[in-house]
Formats: structure tokens, C-alpha cells, sequence
């Protein structure tokens, strides 16, 4: 995501990537991509899995090719692979939220994931556990159906990984694409273990496999498990060489050592295998001790011809930014509050909202909207939503008939047009080229600063000023109501139509500082809470209207957010 002054520099590095002839660029926002078709007409533009593309409909025009959520079934792969050019991740890391709908690290961290600065929250210690540590994606055994399912390219995850790593994982895979054309798709095992030696926390097919994809028992590199020490000797489980390294868990820490001496049969090899009972030295292990390898001196970097860096000739381009005009908000102040049952869609109206927003998925919707009679009622939609979700959403939308749409997934804005939108803070509106591009009236990132948010040139947009603020929302479920960390912070999980919601451990409370935004000329403000929502709505109608109210005492307990500090 990219900040309105940052816009420029950003299209520069295009151009340097562009000089330096990439066959393409990957990029997270898609309201980019009329700008750098106009810019760059013959650079690929492959839309991000940090884009959250969970459905065909929110693939935009003119893109060369879509990288799937992590997070799609076969199935869903396979349908959209034959509407589109698709990539999937075949290996490596994974995230326990949907990318791109992550503000975990952001909020506990000021390390934005959305700006490639994850600080990996979900490595941490939760419970006395590690409930949110994914394992390693392998699908190197489901390539035949990868294949088959139509894709057109396989992704490896392999940032933050050495060279040895991608180097030996690219060899691989590409040996059994090559096999799999052949006829003669056969995996041998070493390839496995090789590919648990350069890196693993363990191995999962992935969501698209109806696969376990966490290990809550520890978040590091596992390597190929060798054994179990016994009596000080090791029964091995893999091939041991002079020279491979090897590690052991003391007290939940790895403790790495290289191998310099093997002892069979109380005589020093160079080099053990597989059924062979030896003795290794390694310090602090005692009889118990799980032993893994780690390292080998059979994999190698194979290089081919050494590259140079050279400083690209930059090409000579004229890049046309959009000028923005200032787009005021000539309206009056307005509150929008998000309810969760009826009951507090009738406090929020006696309380004054101007409009309420209401679960579309509510078997009552249509009921609580007939009982209301001064605010506008909005339905509101889930974030995450297939294909065929997406088309009975609308459906149902159009059954009730409310007075607009709050908006959490882009896929429905192909079928939303007559009503008034406004768009979630899942669709991550960072400046003003998404305010031009999409239609209706978002929700500002709560990643911009105070700062940031005043200086966009169209104030036509939403803050959101009080209440819980989604870090992260993900298809796996956790099984418990709240995640405690190791400060003592405890995050609320909720489940919302079968999506694992985790909360800040503390709600947003601007309060006072609210005033600032009336200031710099915005108009519309946000609230989601679960409880008291009438007392909120009538200290912020206070607090808007400039009337005097002493926040000193309620804004203990609440954070600000972003908005003194912002992002990274």
C-alpha cells in the first residue's frame, strides 16, 4: 500500500524495474492498474495474494495474471484458473490471516504488513502456546493435480529464505513439473528430505488439501528428524555425513551443531545411513532428546554463470500521474455505526446514528429494517466471500432493498450499482488514487496517520473513531475466545460466519482528538462496538458538535491507534 506522498517514487522504481527489463511487476492495489497500463503498456501486471482474491468477480480488468489466496479450495483454484491467468503458492511460509486483511502487526507492532514490514506476530507465544504458527506449505506431491487444475504458474514463497533455500526448492520443483510432462511423476524421497532440510516448520498440503495448516508447538526450523537419542546412541531416520549440521530442542530453543565426528560400532565413519545406529557428539542432550538435521553437505548452491550488477539505463519516460483535484465534503457531521443485533439497531437510532449498518447474513435483516424510522439503514457484508457467496449476497441485497451497502469484498461492486455504497477498511484505502477509483464512500485505512489521512485531496471518505478494530481474519479456527500474549495483552477471537476474527486488545478511542478531523474538513465517522453503542454515539455527537465534554478519565484503557504514529 502506498502513501499519497510516496506515489511518485513509486512509479520511479517502477521504471527502474522497467529499465532493467522485469518481465513484470506484482502489485497489491489494483486500483494501480489503469495508471501503469497508461505508463507501462508492456509491463505484466500480476495482481498479489496480499490483493485478498478469493473470487473471480473482484479480479479487475486487464490483468496479466491473479495469485490466488492461499486460502481457496481445489475446487475454487480450478474455477478460477479457467477464467483467468492464476499463480498459486506451492511452498513455503504461510500467514494465518488472509493477506492483505492483517493489520496484526501494524496495530501491536507499527510494522505494517500491507508494506511488506510484517514483524511475524503470528510467530509468537499465545496461551503459553504458538496457536497462530502456520507450517510450510509442500505441495510438491499434489503437482500433477496443481497442473491439472489449469494454473498457469507456481509460487514459491522465498523471501527472508538464503539463496540455498530457493535455489534448492526451484530444482526441485522444477524436476517434477518436467517428470510430470514426461510421464514419469515418481518423488523421490530424498528430494523430500532435502526440501525439509533447507527450511521447514513442518509440512502441510494447504487449505486447497483439506490439510492442517498450524503447529502450536513451536514456530522454528524443524530440518529432517533424524531420531531419538537413546543411551547416547541415535538410530538414524535419514543419511548422516561429516560436515551436515544438526540440532536438538533444550527447553523449547534449537541448539545447532555441525557434525565432526560419527562413531559406528565404536569406529569413526565419515558418512551413516539410514537403520544405522550411532553415536554423535552433541552437548546438553540427554536420553529423550529429538535430534534433526539441519544442513548437508550434499546440497549446494549449483550456480550457473556468475551475473553482474550493472546500473540500469533508465528509459526515458514522461509518467503521468492523475492530477487530484480538492474534493470537499459539503456535508453535515455524520456518525455510522455498525450494529450487531436489533436491539442495538434501536439504540443506535434513539441515540441519533445517521446511519446503521446490519449483518446482510441476519435472518431478521429485513424485519429490523421495517422498524426503522429516522436513521438510513445499510446492510453490511462479510469480507471473505466466494463466487457463489457473492452472487446470493447480491441476491439477497436486492430482496431487502436497504438504503445502501457497506461493502467488505470487491467482488460484489459489479452487482451493487443503484445503491449507495460505502466500502469496509478491508479494501485498505491509502490515498487518492483509490478514493478516484472506487466507487461510493470508504472507510480510510486505519494504517494513515492523522496527518496522512488529512492531506488526501478528497475528503469524501469515513474515520473511524471508536470501537474494535479487526487485526486478523482467518479460515483457520483457534478453538478459544481471547489469545493472551507474553505481555499480558489479551486479543478477543470471534467467529463470523465461519471466519476466525482476532480484535485489538484494546478498542480505538479518539475521543477529544476527533475534533482535529472535523477541523481538516471531514464529515463522516465510524463506530463498532458490541456494547453501549447509544452512550458512545451521544458522547461523539458532543464531541463533534464542539460542545464541552472532559474526556480526561473515559479514554483511559483505549488506544489511539495510528493516529499519532502511522506506519512504516
Amino acid at each position: 500500500m502506498v502513501k499519497n506522498e510516496e506515489l511518485e517514487d513509486y512509479f520511479k522504481l517502477i521504471n527502474v524495474a522497467y529499465s532493467a527489463e522485469a518481465d513484470a511487476i506484482i502489485i497489491q492495489d489494483p486500483c494501480f492498474v489503469p495508471l501503469l497500463r497508461q505508463n507501462f503498456p508492456d509491463l505484466g501486471i500480476h495482481l498479489s495474494t496480499q490483493a485478498t482474491t478469493v473470487n473471480s468477480y473482484s479480479i479487475p480488468k486487464d490483468i496479466d495474471r491473479v495469485i490466488l489466496a492461499r486460502e481457496l479450495s481445489y475446487d475454487e483454484i480450478k474455477a478460477i484458473s479457467q477464467k483467468f491467468p492464476t499463480e498459486v503458492f506451492v511452498h513455503g511460509a504461510l500467514c494465518f490471516s488472509y493477506s492483505g486483511q492483517c493489520l496484526f502487526s501494524s496495530l501491536a507492532g507499527g510494522r505494517s504488513g500491507n508494506r511488506g514490514m510484517c514483524a511475524q506476530p503470528c510467530r509468537k507465544k499465545y496461551n503459553n502456546r504458538y496457536p497462530l504458527s502456520t507450517m510450510d506449505l509442500c505441495l510438491l506431491p499434489k503437482l500433477p493435480e496443481i497442473i491439472e487444475a489449469g494454473v498457469t504458474s507456481m509460487k514459491v514463497e522465498g523471501r527472508l529464505r538464503g539463496p540455498l533455500y530457493v535455489g534448492t526448492v526451484a530444482r526441485i520443483y522444477r524436476k517434477y513439473i518436467d517428470a510430470y510432462y514426461q510421464g514419469k511423476f515418481n518423488i523421490e524421497r530424498k528430494d523430500i528430505e532435502d526440501l525439509m532440510v533447507v527450511f521447514n516448520r513442518g509440512f502441510t498440503t494447504g487449505f486447497a488439501f483439506n490439510d492442517n495448516v498450524v503447529d502450536p508447538k513451536r514456530p522454528m526450523n524443524r530440518g529432517l528428524f533424524l531420531g531419538t537419542l537413546k543411551g547416547g546412541k541415535l538410530k538414524l531416520r535419514a543419511d548422516l555425513k561429516i560436515g551436515d549440521g544438526v540440532a536438538i530442542w533444550i527447553n523449547g530453543d534449537i541448539i545447532g551443531y555441525k557434525v565432526n565426528k560419527i562413531l559406528k560400532d565404536g569406529t569413526e565413519v565419515s558418512q551413516a545411513f539410514t537403520g544405522d545406529e550411532v553415536e554423535i557428539d552433541i552437548k546438553g542432550a540427554k536420553d529423550g532428546s529429538p535430534v534433526y538435521k539441519t544442513s548437508s553437505v550434499d546440497i549446494k548452491l549449483e550456480l550457473g554463470e556468475e551475473i553482474w550488477p550493472v546500473e540500469p539505463r533508465l528509459r526515458p519516460r514522461k509518467i503521468t500521474l492523475p492530477k487530484f483535484k480538492a474534493v470537499e465534503n459539503d456535508s453535515r457531521i455524520m456518525i455510522f455505526v455498525k450494529a450487531h443485533d436489533k436491539e442495538m439497531v434501536l439504540a443506535a437510532e434513539r441515540a441519533g446514528a445517521d446511519v446503521v449498518y446490519y449483518d446482510v447474513l441476519k435472518e431478521d435483516c429485513k424485519q429490523v429494517k421495517n422498524l426503522m424510522r429516522k436513521s438510513r439503514f445499510f446492510v453490511y457484508t462479510p469480507r471473505i466471500l466466494s463466487d457463489k457467496q457473492v452472487t446470493e449476497i447480491a441476491e439477497k441485497i436486492s430482496q431487502i432493498e436497504p438504503a445502501g451497502v457497506l461493502v467488505g469484498n470487491r467482488g460484489l461492486l459489479k452487482f451493487l450499482s443503484g445503491f449507495d455504497l460505502h466500502l469496509d477498511y478491508s479494501f485498505n484505502c491509502f490515498n487518492d488514487v483509490d478514493l478516484q477509483c472506487y466507487p461510493g464512500v470508504p472507510i480510510i485505512s486505519p494504517e494513515l496517520n492523522f496527518k496522512e489521512t488529512i492531506s488526501l485531496k478528497n475528503k469524501r471518505f469515513i474515520v473511524m473513531i471508536h470501537g474494535d478494530i479487526i487485526l486478523m481474519s482467518s479460515k483457520q479456527k483457534l478453538g478459544v475466545k481471547e489469545l493472551v500474549d507474553e505481555q499480558g495483552r489479551r486479543f478477543r477471537v470471534r467467529i463470523n460466519h465461519g471466519i476466525t476474527e482476532i480484535l485489538n486488545w484494546k478498542q480505538l478511542g479518539l475521543f477529544n482528538k476527533a475534533r482535529d478531523y472535523v477541523r481538516a474538513g471531514i464529515k463522516y465517522f465510524y463506530i463498532d462496538v458490541e456494547k453501549e453503542v447509544d452512550k458512545f454515539i451521544r458522547i461523539y455527537r458532543k464531541i463533534l458538535n464542539f460542545e464541552p465534554f472532559d474526556d480526561h478519565n473515559i479514554k483511559k484503557g483505549y488506544t489511539t491507534g495510528h493516529f499519532s504514529r502511522g506506519v512504516l
